[in-house]
C-alpha cells in the first residue's frame, strides 16, 4: 500500500480524514443545527474545501448516518467491555439500561428537534441502526427466561419496548437532568416490567406495562 509523506498509509489518511470531518459535522450540527449543518459549514469547521468532503459524504444525511453509525460501534464496544464476566441477566439488563441512560446525559447533537427536521427516508435508516443494541438486550431477555429469571410473553417485542420507554428521557437528560435520579426510577420500572423485581423470578409477565408505556409516549407524539 503506499505511504503517505507524512508515513501514513493512504487507508491510514482516508481514515482520519472521515474522523475529522465526522467531529465536525457533529459540532456544527450541535450548534447550528439540522439546517445549519451545510457541507459548507462542516469544511469550514473542518478546515477542509468542500471538494474534499464530497470526496467522502455526498451530503449532510450521508455524514449523519455514517457519524451514528460510528456512535454506534463506540457504544456497543463500551456495552460489551461492561457485560463481559456477567453471568446474571438481571445485572446484564440493569447495565444496558443504566448506559444508555447515561449515554442521554452526554453531549449529544442529535437530539429531539433534530430529529424532527431530519428526512424521513434518513431518519428511518438512523433509527434502523439501532436494531445492533436491540438484539443484545434480546439475547439478554432470551437467557433471563431460560435460566427462570425473566418472565416474559415476548423477548423481541419486549426488547424494543425496553428501548422504547428509555427514549423519553433523552431530552430531559440531555438538559441537564439529574441522570442518578432518572436510572433510579427507571432501572427499577424495567425489571418489574420483565418480572424480575426484587430478583424474584415469580413475578408475572411484566411486558405490557413497558408495551402501554410506549403506546403513550407514540399517541402524545402524533
Amino acid at each position: 500500500m503506499p505511504i503517505l509523506n507524512a508515513g501514513h498509509t493512504v487507508a491510514e489518511h482516508k481514515s482520519a480524514t472521515r474522523t475529522r470531518i465526522l467531529s465536525a459535522f457533529a459540532e456544527v450540527l450541535a450548534r447550528e443545527g439540522w439546517d445549519g449543518a451545510s457541507v459548507k459549514a462542516v469544511a469550514a469547521q473542518a478546515g477542509l474545501t468542500r471538494t474534499v468532503i464530497y470526496n467522502y459524504y455526498a451530503d449532510k444525511s450521508e455524514m449523519l448516518l455514517a457519524w451514528s453509525a460510528h456512535e454506534i460501534e463506540r457504544f456497543l464496544d463500551l456495552l460489551t467491555r461492561k457485560l463481559a464476566g456477567m453471568d446474571d441477566p438481571r445485572d446484564m439488563l440493569e447495565t444496558v439500561v443504566e448506559l444508555v441512560l447515561l449515554e442521554f446525559a452526554g453531549p449529544h447533537p442529535v437530539t429531539p428537534p433534530v430529529m424532527s427536521l431530519i428526512p424521513n427516508a434518513t431518519k428511518l435508516e438512523f433509527t434502523s441502526q439501532l436494531n445492533e443494541l436491540e438484539d443484545v438486550v434480546y439475547r439478554i431477555l432470551v437467557e433471563g427466561e431460560k435460566s427462570g429469571v425473566f418472565r416474559l410473553i415476548d423477548a423481541r417485542s419486549a426488547s424494543r419496548c425496553i428501548l422504547g420507554c428509555l427514549d423519553p428521557h433523552r431530552q430531559v437528560l440531555a438538559d441537564g437532568g439529574p441522570v442518578d435520579e432518572v436510572i433510579s426510577m427507571v432501572v427499577p420500572f424495567v425489571m418489574g416490567a420483565v418480572g424480575a423485581l426484587d430478583r424474584d423470578p415469580h413475578a408475572e409477565p411484566g411486558c405490557a406495562a413497558i408495551c402501554d408505556a410506549g403506546e403513550e409516549n407514540l399517541s402524545s407524539e402524533s
